[in-house]
């Protein structure tokens, strides 16, 4: 029988370090901030974005992905901008600037940086298939949450990198998940600290609970919003996007269906067009290779 492990002070550790790692760029902050204002020209969000040639590089990238579906290739971020609708803008500003966090191996939970992004950027992918399925605007909001639910893996291999052993053979043992595991180890899980690094880099607070939600089935049941990040993960994990030692002992509650309306038709209809948007978004999984 497993000896029953308290929570020890390591979360504590965690939050008080968690000012060392990097900001998020804050030139795509201001971009995101310029495409609120309605009197910002297109010409003015460029010339925010031209002084970090990185994000533009992507930017240009993933515009020109067949996932937006663009009747010409651009070569320049003026008409990107120019072509793409404000919800395109912020989902390929955000995408950009999160490139090089989910590009990086996670060797505790067995994740290189290929899987570290496929899962990622399937996921952001899925979450607009179910926001749509279930009813809801299919805004640059859900795509965000999903596109980094799990950035707290990041932070927790950085700061207790060598506890993330411990954490799977305890999930293995006992047949409970990983976040699970990572309660009774950590006393908390990577959703937890990837809302709280969020919450630091002065995200909207739907996308910081968001991904506090979405292991949570106490909590993402109560709003939609939360559902949809939380089955797109588990979509995307059950189609093996990405994954790593802790994929296949995901679960969701079976209170998600209802949270999301969901029958179990409509829910193999959003699994099959899951595959088929990601299989037209190949050329955005592969964009890893870029900063490798």
């Amino acid at each position: 029988m497993t000896q029953e492990l308290q929570p020890d002070f390591t979360l504590e550790h965690i939050f008080d370090n968690m000012v060392e790692l990097p900001t998020f760029p804050k030139v795509v902050q201001e971009a995101l901030k310029m495409l609120d204002d309605p009197n910002v020209t297109i010409d003015e969000l460029a010339e925010a974005l031209k002084y970090d040639p990185s994000i533009t590089a992507n930017i240009i990238k993933m515009t020109n992905s067949a996932h937006y579906g663009l009747p010409q290739q651009v070569s320049s971020v003026e008409t990107a901008l120019a072509l793409l609708g404000h919800n395109q803008i912020r989902q390929i500003l955000m995408a950009s600037a999160s490139l090089p966090y989910l590009t990086r191996p996670l060797y505790g939970y067995d994740v290189t940086p290929d899987k570290l992004w496929a899962h990622s950027i399937s996921t952001a992918i899925i979450s607009e298939v179910v926001a749509e399925a279930c009813g809801v605007d299919a805004g640059s909001e859900y795509f965000t949450a999903a596109l980094l639910h799990d950035v707290g893996k990041i932070v927790l291999h950085i700061h207790v990198g060598g506890r993330l052993k411990e954490i799977a053979t305890i999930a293995s043992q006992e047949k409970i998940t990983f976040p699970e595991a990572e309660w009774k180890v950590l006393g908390g899980d990577h959703a937890v600290i990837g809302s709280e690094l969020l919450r630091i880099w002065e995200f909207p607070n739907d996308i910081v609970r968001a991904i506090r939600c979405h292991h949570d089935p106490d909590l993402y049941v109560q709003r939609k919003e939360y559902a949809v990040v939380a089955m797109s993960n588990f979509i995307s994990s059950q189609l093996g996007i990405g994954v790593g030692s802790d994929a296949f002992m995901n679960r969701v509650s079976p209170g998600i269906m209802e949270a999301l309306g969901f029958t179990r038709a409509d829910y193999h209809r959003v699994v099959v067009q899951s595959i088929q948007k990601c299989v037209k978004a190949k050329d955005l999984f592969m964009l890893y290779q870029e900063v490798a």
